[in-house]
């Protein structure tokens, strides 16, 4: 692996694990066991770190997560997809999630890239709401629809930083991650019709299954 490639993945783990603001560029020199003037060859700071991991998390996202609907998925696997794939990313790139709005402050360009994917987002999450309601997995008001699709952001995007100040011993793992599944189910219960609620209790099954199992591991 190159070393602008060693600095971005290893940078992803210090951060996730002690938190950004916790790292500093000397930090990750000596976790990779190289100079300050070599990591400075590739990045002029850690805001161009932190740009860089954006790029990487953005294309994720929107390549393996939001490339688009996909209308042979049954509503069961489509929700299960739509879950998976946000809730991969909140672990990997959990550290932007629990400062996301510190980040933003701090580097404007980084801002600009980031209204743009999730304008992107918004797209892909109506999409995937019409087409559950076009299936009559879900049903809902046209004029509802920027509503539910704003709430559903919300929760995915500030679920963690929730999280954090509600607990006073915050241990982000994969049962946290869960419980942000299950308040994702909570929001679309109300919108699921009668003949879809058994398909829908499954997969509600299914992730509080996953809920507990976390639990039995941390």
């Amino acid at each position: 692996m190159k070393t602008r490639d060693r600095i971005i993945q290893e940078s992803i783990v210090l951060f996730n694990e002690k938190g950004e603001r916790n790292v500093t560029t000397n930090h990750i020199a000596a976790h990779l066991g190289i100079s300050p003037g070599n990591l400075y060859y590739h990045f002029r700071n850690k805001e161009d770190i932190i740009l860089s991991i954006y790029d990487e998390y953005a294309r994720d996202l929107l390549v393996d997560t939001f490339s688009q609907v996909n209308t042979e998925l049954t509503p069961l696997d489509a929700i299960i997809s739509y879950m998976d794939g946000v809730f991969k990313m909140m672990i990997k790139f959990r550290f932007f999630y629990s400062n996301i709005s510190v980040l933003l402050d701090k580097n404007p360009c980084l801002r600009e890239k980031y209204v743009e994917v999730q304008s992107y987002i918004a797209d892909r999450v109506s999409q995937l709401l019409i087409s559950l309601r076009t299936d009559k997995a879900i049903d809902f008001h046209d004029d509802e629809l920027t509503d539910i699709v704003s709430i559903l952001r919300i929760v995915n995007t500030f679920w963690l930083s929730f999280y954090q100040t509600q607990n006073i011993v915050v241990d982000i793992n994969d049962s946290v991650l869960y419980q942000g599944v299950l308040k994702i189910l909570a929001i679309l219960r109300p919108f699921t019709t009668e003949s879809s609620m058994p398909e829908f209790i499954k997969v509600k099954e299914i992730y509080q299954q996953r809920y507990q199992d976390a639990l039995s591991v941390v």
